[in-house]
């Protein structure tokens, strides 16, 4: 009996330390999820890498899975490249012991446009330091997977008459985001020079060439060039290197 009594509080007692595993507290892995807001909006790449193991794994959405520090680092610091910013918003949260997950959703900002939105499932691991790091990152969009193969890269560097006028044709409802995503670019960033105020640029993700090169060409492409403010003739057009 006294034997049995032993086993039954040991059974008990490892019950009570799985319960509480269970309904930690998980504010540190939300705090630790608002500083990577925070890391990629402050374009800070060494912080943000900062918050992951060094041997987490990234996997994109439309892309192979990637593992390290240095495949963190590459992936998210193309995102600020490219001028992105961004708001994760945690839906649920649970911490395990020594892991934990977060799940939510996200907004992809370029300026003051949205460039997507989209979710993501993150699993979180407590170092031998006590600090919480991601180790595994999955996300992907809201929108429908694009047609037509691989995407292809433009930038096209431009000046313009007044470049305020030039970025409002590309701000708000039926902005030129719409023109250029009916003609095969679904994604477009707009850029400003510091140094010289009329030069302005494009990064372009095409899925469609041909219909981007006739729209440029045509009649309405022209005419929104004109529109715009556009300088045609000091027009750069480069593609992506392979």
């Amino acid at each position: 009996m006294k034997k049995l009594i032993i086993i039954s509080t040991a059974l008990l007692a490892l019950a009570a330390c799985s319960q509480g595993g269970l309904s930690a507290d998980p504010s540190e892995i939300t705090s630790r999820s608002d500083a990577w807001d925070d890391a990629l909006n402050a374009k800070d790449i060494d912080t943000l890498v900062g918050l992951y193991t060094s041997d987490a794994r990234v996997m994109p959405p439309n892309g192979a899975t990637e593992r390290g520090s240095d495949a963190v680092r590459a992936q998210f610091g193309a995102m600020i490249d490219a001028g992105l910013s961004g708001e994760l918003t945690p839906i649920e949260t649970q911490v395990m012991g020594d892991t934990g997950y977060n799940v939510g959703t996200y907004i992809l900002r370029a300026g003051g446009e949205t460039a997507d939105t989209g979710k993501y499932i993150e699993t979180w691991k407590r170092g031998d330091d006590g600090v919480w790091r991601i180790s595994n990152d999955i996300w992907n969009s809201d929108g429908a997977a694009q047609q037509g193969g691989e995407k292809t890269h433009l930038l096209i560097l431009h000046e313009v008459d007044d470049v305020n006028h030039w970025l409002a044709a590309w701000r708000g409802e039926d902005s030129r985001h719409e023109l250029f995503k009916a003609n095969g670019a679904a994604h477009v960033h707009t850029f400003r020079s510091p140094d010289n105020p009329n030069l302005t640029g494009l990064v372009i993700s095409v899925t469609d060439m041909g219909a981007l090169q006739e729209m440029i060409e045509s009649d309405e492409g022209q005419a929104a060039a004109a529109a715009d403010g556009v300088r045609r003739d000091t027009m750069q057009v480069l593609t992506e290197a392979n």
